[in-house]
């Protein structure tokens, strides 16, 4: 039984920042109670571009706004393809940042934080057989997208590769899914889910789009997903 409340590490979304995360995340911190202490931090780019409308209008005084990196897209005659530019600088920031921490229980991120909370696992992984443990339990993903690009692919492969027979992220996972996002299609919220070991990941649903749904709709969802991490990390359930 844990004789602390857990840590959590919360990475924000795309072009928003670890304020706009707070608030978000208000339903499911009150789910985890004095159980949990939640850590935001924020990403080291500025955003490049246009806050989300949405993020505007709400949170617009509660600016700058971040981004874990700059998503470009390549095209050409036959095909297209993306890349994640500044990546490897805000791994290099969180690995500092968990180090200072000194413990992490379990790592949170919503839509482009759930990506990151991703690559940041499969660093670890991957550096498993050299000495390097993963700090935390379990990745909780909410409305996030598998990572790969051919810039990432290669992390993700060496940390699945160390870490699992199949190939797959060898660590649990909880993933929160809304039945009507318009922004992480179906396809790729699966192969995000597919991207982590099979035997040890759990996924929630709700009715809403690209979103942290309504606590008041979804109290007893956000009971269950409290639950689920706090059994993972050791915290028991009173």
């Amino acid at each position: 039984m844990a004789t602390r409340p857990i840590r959590v590490l919360c990475l924000h979304g795309w072009r928003t920042n670890s304020r706009v995360l707070e608030s978000q995340t208000s339903a499911l911190r009150q789910a985890f109670g004095s159980r949990a202490e939640f850590t935001f931090v924020n990403a080291p780019w500025p955003a490049s571009g246009p806050v989300p409308e949405l993020v505007r209008l709400f949170y617009g005084p509660s600016g700058p706004f971040y981004q874990w990196w700059d998503a470009q897209k390549h095209s050409d005659t036959t095909s297209s393809r993306w890349t994640y530019s500044g990546f490897q600088r805000s791994l290099d920031q969180l690995t500092s940042e968990i180090d200072a921490l000194g413990s992490v229980d379990a790592v949170l991120g919503f839509s482009q934080g759930a990506a990151m909370a991703t690559l940041l696992t499969a660093q670890y992984l991957s550096k498993a057989s050299r000495g390097s443990l993963v700090p935390w339990k379990v990745c909780v993903l909410v409305a996030g997208f598998d990572p790969e690009t051919p810039e990432t692919l290669e992390l993700l492969l060496d940390g699945g590769a160390y870490s699992s027979v199949d190939g797959t992220l060898d660590i649990p996972s909880v993933h929160l899914v809304g039945r009507r996002d318009a922004v992480v299609t179906a396809l790729r919220s699966k192969k995000l889910e597919q991207r982590f070991t099979s035997t040890r990941r759990i996924r929630f649903e709700h009715d809403g789009g690209h979103e942290f749904p309504s606590g008041v709709k979804c109290r007893q969802l956000y009971k269950d997903i409290a639950q689920e991490v706090l059994s993972i990390t050791g915290q028991a359930w009173k």
